[in-house]
């Protein structure tokens, strides 16, 4: 097999199948039960869990363990979805793992899905690589996700929104029903601060499971937050008491709380002990394609805010960081999105648009995106890049390109082949 083979073979399986864990839990068998040698940080969350998931990796590495990470989707290269001590797997490991999980699918009446394979894949790297703790991000929801084959060490939600309702359910109570899936019984939980609906739901899961709960906003508290354009520095308390001022190497208000997040998973599950070393880890925490500032003057920003709660969270730490410079914006979607809807947030702060579609399947069209936010379309995000770097030089104005991630890693891609982005 080669590293085009293996990836073909894992794309090949399709996105989705009918809901539940029965295909993952037989694949695992078959391959001798990995996830049975390791500990996990399981994290779910509409919005979130990406950042979360990264920190908590970092983290665990300055505490001396042999981490993984697992997360999706990817913004350049599907290598990027697994791992280790900050690697991503290399052309020799997946073509290794994705060989054993292929010979341990193949007798299964009910195939695996892409995702399920993948998470088998990221299993036995991890294996082969003597990974003790593994931070350990849902693919979609939480319940039914193949993710949710382990007895995790803490399990994490980071936030709860209106998304992908026609896979989790369309109400919030729904969707925290799926999400609040990762729960186990005894394991500790920490979620952020849910909408009252959610919440609900959380707390009934956790008080049936005497999961030990803490949440953003009552048993953690942040406070004194402030954002630059280097990152977020916030006072932090939790029940094992206070620690002061940490700073998270990500910018935000919003990221303020996924640093407090990630920070009391390890204080729930390691205790103070190793309270220093993953503070000083967590400022060095850098997660591509989340207000990723690639030219500073005039800014340059990527973000991969792609629903209405993600959006108003760009809006909020753009002004934050930028006052009221209004930005050039380029901006693609999936068409599983409502555009205007997504993009409601940025309406006032964002001064001219350029919209181009995703490299996906299901993109929406740059000319129905450009209807959405009466901007410009392109037949390519390089060309909207393009564009819009150009009328941003012209006229004084930064740009920022938000959206779909799969445009993100498409326009990092680029940025990086011109040098904007280090190899």
């Amino acid at each position: 097999m080669t590293e085009e083979e293996a990836l073909r073979y894992l794309s090949a399986a399709g996105r989705f199948g009918e809901l539940g864990l029965g295909r993952t839990e037989e694949l695992l068998a078959n391959l001798g039960h990995p996830e049975r040698a390791m500990r996990f940080y399981h994290v779910a969350g509409t919005n979130g869990k990406g950042s979360v998931t990264a920190a908590i990796a970092m983290m665990l590495e300055a505490c001396g363990r042999r981490a993984g990470r697992f997360i999706s989707p990817h913004l350049e290269r599907p290598h990027e979805r697994i791992a280790v001590s900050g690697r991503d797997i290399d052309a020799a490991g997946l073509i290794a793992a994705t060989g054993r999980v292929r010979r341990a699918a193949s007798p299964l009446a009910d195939p695996p899905t892409e995702f399920e394979l993948w998470t088998g894949v990221a299993l036995m790297h991890f294996l082969a690589e003597g990974v003790t703790d593994v931070a350990w991000e849902t693919g979609l929801g939480g319940r039914y996700d193949s993710t949710n084959v382990v007895r995790p060490e803490v399990s994490i939600v980071s936030s709860i929104g209106m998304d992908h309702m026609d896979r989790l359910g369309d109400t919030l109570a729904k969707i925290a029903w799926e999400k609040a899936g990762i729960l186990k019984s005894g394991v500790p939980a920490v979620v952020g601060d849910l909408p009252v609906e959610a919440m609900d739901v959380i707390e009934r899961t956790a008080a049936e499971l005497e999961a030990p709960l803490w949440r953003l906003g009552r048993e953690i508290s942040i406070d004194r937050v402030a954002v630059d354009g280097l990152g977020t520095t916030f006072d932090y308390r939790d029940p094992l008491g206070p620690v002061g001022t940490l700073r998270f190497g990500l910018i935000g208000a919003h990221q303020a709380a996924n640093g407090a997040l990630a920070f009391a998973a390890l204080r729930a599950s390691l205790g103070e002990g190793q309270t220093a070393q993953a503070a000083g880890a967590l400022e060095d925490v850098r997660w591509p394609g989340r207000f990723e500032v690639v030219r500073e003057e005039p800014p340059l920003v990527l973000d991969g805010a792609h629903n209405p709660q993600g959006t108003q969270a760009l809006a909020d730490t753009w002004r934050s960081v930028y006052g009221d410079r209004r930005p050039i914006a380029v901006f693609g979607c999936l068409g599983d999105r409502d555009a205007r809807e997504v993009t409601a947030p940025m309406r006032d702060l964002v001064a001219c648009w350029h919209t181009a579609a995703p490299q996906s399947p299901r993109r929406l069209p740059a000319e129905d995106a450009a209807e959405a936010v009466g901007g410009t379309p392109h037949e390519s995000p390089l060309a909207a890049l393009e564009a819009a770097l150009r009328q941003g030089e012209a006229e004084g104005r930064p740009v920022l390109c938000f959206g779909s991630l799969y445009l993100i890693g498409e326009l990092r891609g680029i940025l990086r082949r011109e040098g904007f982005i280090a190899s």
